[in-house]
């Protein structure tokens, strides 16, 4: 009898997740099939996190290659046995109804699906419904294609044996920073494109605090740039954002815009056209955020607002950690 239904091997890389496990696992083991099958790789975690899963049903293996969500889903992907592999963080939630509309676009001829962030942010933090609302505005608002350059592994999907043919994720990339990117680049690279899938909407527990935020932001910027420094053309087309380039002008116009106001107050002092200078600045940050400002506002309320302001750091950070990423370059480092 020909098979119809693809299998699927849910792949959650866990290190010390056991305050978030049960919440995770909960929607996906809800409608998993007999076929299908959830395996969660025990990343050297020292708070019980393998026995948890065990309990709950999921089939625990151990990280056996570096450190890192890289080598953690290799593991994961190494004893496998599904049609396809979806890779869960240990913090996403998937929706009700996740498998229904996961297998539905995968009916639609595609190698790869991507999930998109829930507008929905834990706790009351400005920081954390900034860092979840900004990635579901780019998802639902700036990403105008089917398909998109990126993935975001806290929700994607690939074909097994795509994924094998690949080699998997390189796992001496370090933390979880740009391994998604590259492997999404070598992804195209290789002919095969993702489907972007905005109606499953991927809740996050994560919290941040302000210095969390800048960090995160800030080594993720680093590394994108030491991505971009040592891809070659085996890696296809870059691949530093799910969006392309044309759709993340905000960014392109914000990060030399946000210099702009300071240097342009410092030297109205002596230059009176300097305030001309920091008036075009701000206009170059609003014309690329003043939507995204106005919605994380009109859903957010108040939080919305202070989220909202959180742009103005966040951009500039973009030049200064540009410029890092290539002075370690020079320095020897690639990764």
């Amino acid at each position: 009898m020909e098979k119809t239904v693809p299998s699927i091997t849910v792949i959650i890389p866990a290190r010390n997740s056991r305050n978030t496990l049960a919440e995770v696992m909960a929607p996906l083991l809800a409608e998993i099939t007999d076929s299908d099958e959830i395996i969660v790789v025990d990343d050297r975690s020292g708070d019980g996190t393998g026995s948890l899963a065990r309990e709950m049903g999921a089939r625990v293996v151990p990280s056996t290659g570096r450190p890192g969500a890289a080598g953690a889903r290799n593991s994961g992907a190494a004893h496998a046995k599904g049609d396809w592999l979806l890779f869960v963080d240990s913090d996403a939630v998937a929706p009700a109804g996740w498998r229904e509309k996961l297998l539905s676009r995968v009916k639609e001829g595609c190698t790869a699906v991507q999930a998109s962030y829930s507008p929905r942010a834990a706790g009351e933090g400005a920081a954390t419904f900034y860092k979840n609302f900004y990635y579901f505005y780019t998802f639902t608002r700036r990403i105008k294609t089917r398909h998109i350059r990126g993935c975001g592994t806290f929700f994607f999907a690939v074909e097994r044996m795509v994924f094998e043919s690949l080699g998997g994720f390189d796992d001496n990339i370090p933390g979880a920073t740009v391994e998604d990117a590259d492997f999404a680049a070598r992804l195209a690279g290789a002919g095969h494109r993702i489907l972007l899938a905005p109606e499953i909407l991927v809740f996050h527990l994560r919290e941040y605090t302000f210095p969390d935020l800048m960090r995160y932001d800030w080594r993720m910027m680093v590394s994108k740039t030491l991505y971009f420094l040592r891809r070659d053309s085996s890696h296809g087309s870059a691949s530093v954002s799910m969006a392309s380039p044309a759709e993340m002008k905000s960014l392109l116009l914000g990060a030399p815009g946000i210099w702009l106001i300071p240097a342009g107050l410092a030297a109205a002092a002596e230059w009176s056209p300097g305030l001309w200078i920091a008036v075009a600045g701000f206009l170059l940050v609003a014309a690329g955020h003043a939507a995204f400002w106005f919605s994380a506002v009109r859903r957010g309320g108040l939080r919305g607002l202070r989220a909202s302001l959180l742009t103005l750091p966040d951009l500039a950070l973009v030049l200064p950690a540009l410029a890092a990423g290539c002075i370690r370059f020079l320095g020897g480092r690639r990764y």
